[in-house]
């Protein structure tokens, strides 16, 4: 059994539909974008990171919209703890400049995968 982490963003969405594919592929590179930004401001580096997303979740009634991803640095997967610290030590403002919506929460999630 391996254990993936994968990063939980929760963040309030209006007007786009979280179930459509533009969606997800939308955010999967609004991701990208932010955490590159993180990584120049935090690191000092400039690795190309890529975004996949997992799931997307949205409670009827609730402008509140749940992103499960993971990031990829070429082929490495990066700790979903290190993917959340990396956008946590960003502003919410500059975080939700870039996804155009303010997160609530940055967390990470533990998923088991049987291979």
């Amino acid at each position: 059994m391996h254990t993936l982490s994968a990063s939980v963003l929760r963040f309030v969405g209006a007007g786009d539909d979280p179930r459509s594919c533009r969606f997800s592929q939308m955010m999967e590179q609004r991701l990208e974008n932010v955490l590159s930004e993180a990584q120049a401001k935090v690191l000092n580096t400039h690795s190309r990171l890529s975004v996949q997303m997992l799931s997307v979740s949205h409670v009827a009634g609730s402008p509140a919209v749940s992103l499960i991803y993971t990031v990829r640095n070429g082929t490495v997967f990066l700790n979903g703890t290190a993917a959340s610290n990396l956008l946590g030590r960003l502003s919410a403002e500059v975080v939700g400049y870039f996804l155009f919506y303010p997160p609530l929460i940055i967390a990470e999630r533990k998923l088991q995968f049987s291979f």
